[in-house]
């Protein structure tokens, strides 16, 4: 993560230069005592992480904070002050930490561990909705992969490898015979996304491969449910949709 500090005190800024040198997640690429030039290579440069010094002469720490929000830099801003009484300001700008001087190696260290934390947060957030867009952006005509979510990785899965799909606490959850997967969006729009004459909505819950179904067992009511192939799952098939699926299979 590129950084960039900013005291006017240069001893302070020495010491706080070569602490973070020693961290391999940061890249230093800017050290200033002066505040204004400071603020001219952040908006250049767009830095992950800016630590700040408070009082300074010309323009203090929050008024270059203040112009890194106006530009909406999304740079992680971390105040390092010889003030405590500047604390719930800091926050209130959502300052990532506020660290008071003299600072010691242990203390910079859980900053930047609460950075990265934030960090790989946001990226998880960014790559969300990406897969989000990319899936509302997909033609509906049969694509051949699926962009899904195994834990925080994102893997293109094949159509053909799909059993079945499903709502699972909230979640719309894609069952293969090696694994599950989630993935954003509902269960309508991955009934788009689907090629359709492979898949079918056989209940508000669940959509389900036809070349995966291995038995389709009469149920109570003039229901079925289905058996998928390697699988102990029963998949329901609602009343309303029993004609539709009958003809899909032509079973009438």
């Amino acid at each position: 993560m590129k950084a960039i500090l900013v005291d006017d005190e240069k001893p302070a800024l020495d010491e706080l230069k070569y602490i973070l040198s020693q961290k391999k997640d940061i890249e230093i690429i800017g050290a200033f005592t002066n505040s204004v030039k400071a603020l001219e290579q952040i908006l250049k440069e767009k830095p992950d992480i800016v630590f700040l010094d408070i009082e300074m002469p010309e323009l203090n720490g929050f008024m270059v904070a203040s112009e890194i929000i106006k530009a909406d830099l999304g740079t992680f801003i971390v105040f390092v002050t010889a003030f405590d009484e500047y604390a719930i300001q800091a926050f209130e700008i959502n300052a990532v930490d506020y660290v008071l001087k003299p600072f010691s190696e242990k203390r910079l260290q859980k900053t930047v561990h609460r950075i990265m934390e934030k960090y790989r947060q946001n990226q998880i957030l960014n790559t969300k909705t990406a897969l989000e867009q990319l899936l509302q952006k997909r033609p509906v005509n049969n694509p051949h992969k699926l962009p899904v979510w195994k834990n925080d990785r994102i893997i293109l899965l094949n159509i053909e490898d799909i059993l079945f799909c499903m709502v699972e606490n909230g979640e719309i959850i894609i069952v293969t015979n090696e694994d599950r997967y989630r993935v954003e969006g509902t269960l309508g729009h991955l009934e788009e996304v689907l090629p359709k004459e492979n898949f079918f909505r056989c209940h508000r819950s669940f959509l389900v491969n036809l070349d995966a179904i291995s038995e389709i067992i009469p149920w109570f009511n003039n229901t079925y449910i289905i058996k998928i192939k390697g699988m102990n799952d029963e998949i329901p098939i609602s009343r309303r949709n029993i004609k539709e699926f009958k003809e899909r299979l032509h079973l009438t």
